[in-house]
């Protein structure tokens, strides 16, 4: 039976900018969740993708095991880093081609293309784009706590699903997750903790806990590491599998 391991994020997680370049063949497989796949043998699926949101992450792994999961041929483990809340995605008029972005993914969801990314300090690409994000970041920075409640219900929505099709996985976060609060804490008690590292610890997560340890990666222009924190996040999480039996 094939072993397959299926990683979805942004950036952080696709490996962005460990050589410099945005996507590369080199990134994906230097990145922390290539290198998880291959110190636990099995054959790497990445589909993270630079600006994907919570949501994204959340449809991307529904769209693929619905179009390709046969659990009579293939072993799947799913690995998902989990980017920061405050970004959202909107229904758009008009196809969005972020595949031509992300030529080295080993598969695309091409529902992506029906939507809108928003993320904090991106202005968009064309004047149509321009004009509308603004009023969205507008909306992101008033709204913190509701985005955060969407990003819990995304990772309740693959935690459920996962669970029920009895497919094994890991999750963790490569950026600011959740802020405690009397409104999101119900959704976020109900996250299993023994098969997400750090749930509850910004601090640890990808891209912050080596940013404080002083990692730099030159070779970036916005602010990824290189390969040396991609390798000692691989390690930590293969850890963390192993301490909560997170394959079975």
């Amino acid at each position: 039976m094939k072993k397959i391991m299926l990683i979805a994020g942004c950036s952080h997680t696709s490996g962005s900018e460990i050589n410099g370049t945005e996507d590369s063949e080199y990134n994906r497989q230097h990145s922390y969740g290539n290198q998880l796949a291959y110190k636990l043998g099995y054959e790497p699926i990445n589909f993270a993708e630079p600006g994907s949101t919570n949501p994204t992450i959340a449809r991307s792994i529904l769209e693929w095991f619905t179009n390709n999961y046969k659990p009579e041929e293939m072993k799947v483990f799913v690995l998902i880093g989990w980017t920061e809340s405050t970004r959202m995605e909107v229904p758009f008029h008009r196809t969005s081609w972020y595949d031509f972005h992300n030529s080295s993914h080993d598969w695309f969801s091409a529902s992506g293309r029906d939507y809108l990314r928003i993320n904090m300090g991106w202005e968009g690409i064309d004047p149509e784009e321009k004009q509308l994000i603004p009023a969205y970041h507008r909306f992101m920075a008033n709204n913190t706590q509701y985005l955060e409640i969407v990003s819990a219900n995304a990772v309740l929505q693959l935690q459920y699903f996962l669970k029920m099709h009895k497919v094994d996985y890991t999750m963790c976060n490569v950026m600011h997750m959740f802020t405690s609060d009397k409104h999101l804490d119900f959704y976020t008690s109900l996250i299993d903790a023994t098969k997400y590292m750090h749930v509850d610890d910004n601090d640890l997560s990808f891209y912050t806990r080596y940013k404080t340890a002083g990692y730099t990666n030159p070779k970036a222009k916005y602010w990824h590491h290189d390969e040396i924190p991609h390798r000692l996040y691989a390690e930590e999480l293969f850890n963390f599998i192993g301490e909560n039996k997170c394959l079975s």
